[in-house]
């Protein structure tokens, strides 16, 4: 009895032992990549044991290692599965109350199911609703990025994804928030206390976890002050410790980024308002003209008539400038002929009184 309990103790030392591990307090001069790649030292792992994506909703701080390395997803696909088939009710093309197949099951009965308690049974349902392998596997691809050439051809044939695949899940998953609230709200209340969820105990986690044979994978939204998203996929591993480990030490970095490094999106307020304020001022003063002060001074031309020999001449200058107001009182063309023919009319006269003195 007794080497039993020493049997048991040494195991669970052990247990403790690989559980544990060393999460920095300061993080300075430190990146997702930094971070990660101490991990993978650490933790001696390997391109055909272990891969993981990380993603900042905030800072878009990303970093991905062995990303585009095919394994078994388990029960992983059930995420963007559920996803297609929400998005269907959303278009109208299926409702809730839909039965699926052989199930005899509705379908919002299925989505809780499957991703709760990650049942096989319905969620198989669900990916022969179309009634093959490839048409499934094809319409998957709605959420990924990764183009023909980089899918590997074991895609198709099985359920094989890869990491790159979950994160493109995981940021329309994010985007789209508002049309996927209960799926959201079934990765939150699905596997308390293990994978993720273990590593986390201190800030809210939605994720969908898969575990078959040697492949124990998780991928989710950690809502940290800074929500960031993270995918793990492992094989031969201790694989649900290394996904609370990757876990809990990102959560720890993220987080200390977010308090000693804050988000810029707040100081780009700040230069939009000035400028608009410098404009206002400026079109107040081009409005504020000199012109209200010389057009008072215009009519002060006619005091020109004073002196109407001197002025005359220069009435054709002055002319284009009098044309938009016009005096008709004042015909200043007749005074220059006028004048001439009196004078030769003078003189005229002046010569017939002459000429009648001489006679008289």
């Amino acid at each position: 009895m007794r080497k039993l309990l020493i049997l048991a103790a040494v195991l669970l030392l052990l247990t403790g032992i690989a559980c544990a591990q060393n999460v920095p307090e300061d993080f300075t001069g430190m990146t997702a990549e930094t971070v990660i790649q101490d991990f993978i030292a650490q933790n001696n792992l390997k391109e055909s044991t272990f891969a993981i994506s990380y993603y900042n909703t905030v800072t878009g701080e990303s970093y991905a290692w062995n990303d585009t390395w095919f394994s078994i997803a388990a029960s992983t696909y059930k995420l963007p599965l559920n996803m297609y088939f929400y998005e269907m009710q959303q278009a109208g093309e299926i409702t809730g109350d839909t039965i699926i197949s052989w199930t005899g099951q509705t379908l919002d009965f299925i989505h809780q199911q499957s991703i709760v308690h990650s049942n096989n049974e319905f969620s198989e349902a669900l990916m022969w609703y179309w009634g093959d392998h490839v048409t499934y596997k094809q319409n998957m691809r709605k959420y990924f990025t990764m183009t023909d050439e980089e899918i590997d051809p074991s895609y198709w044939q099985a359920n094989w994804y890869c990491v790159r695949m979950m994160m493109d899940c995981l940021q329309y998953l994010y985007d789209n928030q508002e049309s996927f609230e209960e799926l959201i709200g079934y990765m939150k209340e699905a596997k308390p206390g293990e994978y993720f969820k273990r590593g986390v105990t201190d800030y809210e986690v939605a994720h969908k976890y898969g575990a078959v044979q040697i492949y124990y994978n998780d991928v989710g939204l950690i809502y940290t002050p800074q929500p960031y998203l993270l995918a793990v996929y492992t094989a031969g591993i201790y694989g649900e410790d290394i996904c609370a480990k990757a876990a809990e030490l990102l959560t720890a970095y993220t987080v200390w980024q977010g308090e000693h490094n804050p988000a810029e999106p707040e100081v780009e307020e700040e230069p939009q308002e000035e400028p608009e304020h410098q404009v206002l001022e400026m079109t107040v003063e081009e409005v504020d003209l000199e012109t209200p002060t010389e057009e008072p001074e215009l009519p002060e031309e006619p005091q020109a008539a004073e002196e109407p020999q001197e002025q005359v001449p220069e009435v054709p200058a002055a002319a284009p400038a009098q044309q938009e107001t016009p005096d008709p009182a004042k015909p200043t063309f007749l005074v220059w002929p006028i004048g001439a023919a009196a004078l030769i009319l003078a003189v005229i006269l002046l010569r017939v009184c002459r000429k009648k003195q001489k006679r008289g």
